[in-house]
């Protein structure tokens, strides 16, 4: 062997253990939606779907890297295989094109949430009333049809909270994540809502590319966030973005 080759021989070495540790490194696409993903949070939080990235990979014994992307890229990056996993509610889409591997939450809410003095329990409650709800949401639901309820669109959930907290709309809709994270931020307490009517949506899952991984670290990921499902981890995470009194 030359010494050519020798010295050649450390350095390809070196380069295949590398290459072979980023392989081995589960990649999520994750929504830069808020709380999903913070930025300079003065809490020092991360985001709640960073989080739950990083305890799925650290249950399975796996290092891990987490790219944020607006939510049509992510979904697209995940079916390409450009990426290797997402959490997302179940949807035709994913079910379609991806791999659901394990439920991490059984049901994610949307939520209404009145002012204090308006008790409600059914959408016809909303009668009369003036409701906020982001633009291009709730597509397939009555609040957005029924011709008794007044609509105001907004630009996003914060937005819609502030809008409540200042007494403009008598009720707002949206996910319960984001509603109950900015009444955090705004230092909305239980007791100055009213009521709050849950609209179950379904389970939150972690999905995978159907291509990309193997079948021993899709079962690898199933048993870990079975198992912090299980034992209570994810609804830990949740409760430190959600104000005491809205979980």
């Amino acid at each position: 062997m030359s010494n050519f080759t020798c010295l050649l021989l450390p350095l390809w070495i070196w380069s295949l253990s590398g290459s072979a540790a980023r392989a081995q490194a589960i990649e999520f696409a994750t929504f830069d939606v808020v709380p999903y993903v913070l930025h300079d949070d003065p809490e020092d939080r991360s985001g709640l779907f960073l989080d739950f990235n990083k305890a799925i990979s650290d249950r399975a014994g796996m290092p891990h890297v987490s790219t944020v992307l607006p939510i049509a890229r992510a979904m697209k990056n995940v079916e390409t295989g450009v990426s290797d996993c997402l959490i997302s509610a179940s949807s035709p889409r994913a079910t379609e094109k991806l791999l659901p591997v394990a439920v991490i939450i059984e049901n994610i809410d949307a939520v209404i949430v009145t002012s204090p003095g308006i008790p409600i329990t059914r959408i016809e409650d909303l009668h009369g009333k003036r409701l906020a709800i982001p633009r291009g949401s709730f597509r397939n639901f009555s609040i957005t049809t029924d011709p008794h309820i007044e609509r105001h669109l907004t630009n996003d959930y914060v937005q819609s909270v502030r809008l409540l907290k200042a007494g403009r709309v008598q009720s707002i809709a949206g996910s319960e994540f984001s509603i109950f994270f900015y009444f955090s931020v705004e230092n909305i307490e239980r007791e100055d809502v009213g009521g709050i009517l849950r609209l179950k949506r379904g389970p939150l899952w972690l999905h995978c590319s159907k291509e990309r991984l193997s079948g021993d670290l899709i079962e690898k990921l199933r048993q870990s966030t079975d198992a912090l499902r299980e034992e209570g981890v994810f609804d830990e995470l949740i409760n430190r973005y959600i104000p005491p009194g809205f979980g």
